[in-house]
C-alpha cells in the first residue's frame, strides 16, 4: 500500500467527487479511479458508493478514513516543517516561461515570494513555447509557465491553469472591422498577419483556426518583440491576435482591440510539468502562491 494512494483516497473522500479530487491532485480521473479500485482490491472492501450527492464513503470507507486522516495530517504538517527548514538554506528555484508571459501576470509576485522565503532566489528562464516543452521533457523536476488554448493543455504534459484570457484582434483604427462589436476568424482571410515568435504554440493556434475557416493565414513578419508587433499594427502594417493588453492600448493610440465571437480563442496561462509528485516541495509552494494570488 503506497502512502500516495492513501492521500488520494482521503482527497476523494473530502471532495466527494472523483473529478474534483483528480483536479486537486493534478492527475487524470482515470488514474484516480484505478487507484481507488486497486486500494479496494488490496483492502478487500468497497470504499465509496456513488449517489446523487457524489461519491460517499461506505461504512468500511469511513473506518479507513478515520484511521488514516490523522496520519495524513501529521505527514502534511511534517512536510511543512521540513519545507520551512529547507527554505532557510540558500537555494535557487528555476522555472522556464515563454517571452512576455508576465505582461499578463503580476511580476511583483516573484519578488513577494522571495520576500516570504529570503533564502530562495527565483530564476526565470525565457524560452520559446517549444523549448519550454523540451525543458519539461528533460527532467520530471522541471516546470514552466506557458500560454496555449486550454484544449491543447494536457496533450503532452500535466498542467495547472493560472489564468485564462480571451484572444482579441488588434487592428489599426481605420480598419473597417473596428465598426463591429465582435469579429469572426473567417473575416481575416485577406488580412496580413503579424506573427509572434516562430517557435511558439501561437503559430499552431493561428494555423488551426485558419484551417477551420478554409484559408492559410498570410504573414510575412515574425518577431518575439510584442511591442514591435503592436507598433506595426499601430502604423497599419497588419493585424495581430493578442490577449487584452491595457498597457498596449494606452501606448499605441491608433490601435484597436476587438473581441472574437469564438469562445475557443483563448490564452490560457498555466504551469506545466511531467509529474506533480516529483516536483520539489518549494516548487509546489511557488506554484500554489502564484495561482492563489493571481486575479
Amino acid at each position: 500500500m503506497e502512502f500516495k494512494h492513501i492521500e488520494y483516497f482521503i482527497e476523494t473522500a473530502n471532495h466527494k467527487s472523483i473529478s474534483k479530487a483528480a483536479e486537486a491532485l493534478f492527475i487524470s480521473q482515470q488514474a484516480l479511479s484505478r487507484c481507488i479500485k486497486n486500494l479496494e482490491a488490496e483492502l478487500n472492501c468497497k470504499l465509496f458508493e456513488r449517489t446523487v450527492k457524489g461519491s460517499v464513503l461506505t461504512n468500511d470507507g469511513k473506518l479507513i478514513y478515520n484511521r488514516f486522516l490523522p496520519i495524513t495530517e501529521q505527514y502534511r504538517n511534517t512536510e511543512e516543517e521540513v519545507l520551512t527548514a529547507l527554505s532557510s538554506r540558500s537555494q535557487t528555484l528555476t522555472f522556464a516561461c515563454v517571452p512576455s508571459i508576465f505582461r499578463f501576470l503580476d511580476t511583483e509576485l516573484l519578488f513577494e515570494f522571495e520576500d516570504m522565503y529570503p533564502n530562495i532566489t527565483v530564476d526565470r528562464m525565457e524560452l520559446s513555447g517549444f523549448d519550454v516543452d523540451n525543458y519539461i521533457k528533460e527532467d520530471s523536476k522541471h516546470f514552466g509557465i506557458i500560454a496555449i488554448p486550454e484544449n491543447r493543455h494536457g496533450l503532452r504534459f500535466k498542467f495547472l491553469p493560472i489564468k485564462t484570457l480571451p484572444l482579441m484582434l488588434c487592428v489599426h483604427k481605420d480598419d473597417p472591422l473596428t465598426q463591429k462589436d465582435t469579429v469572426s476568424f473567417g473575416e481575416l482571410k485577406d488580412k496580413n498577419f503579424l506573427l509572434f515568435e516562430k517557435r511558439s504554440h501561437y503559430h499552431n493556434v493561428i494555423a488551426d483556426h485558419g484551417k477551420q475557416h478554409g484559408f492559410v493565414p498570410k504573414g510575412n513578419f515574425i518577431s518575439s518583440d510584442v511591442n514591435q508587433i503592436y507598433n506595426l499594427v499601430n502604423k497599419g502594417k497588419g493585424i495581430f491576435i493578442s490577449p487584452p493588453d491595457e498597457g498596449a492600448k494606452m501606448l499605441f493610440k491608433n490601435m484597436r482591440m476587438i473581441p472574437f465571437n469564438d469562445s475557443t480563442l483563448t490564452y490560457c496561462i498555466a504551469f506545466i510539468f511531467k509529474d506533480y509528485d516529483r516536483l520539489s516541495p518549494m516548487a509546489k509552494k511557488f506554484m500554489a502562491y502564484i495561482k492563489d494570488n493571481t486575479v
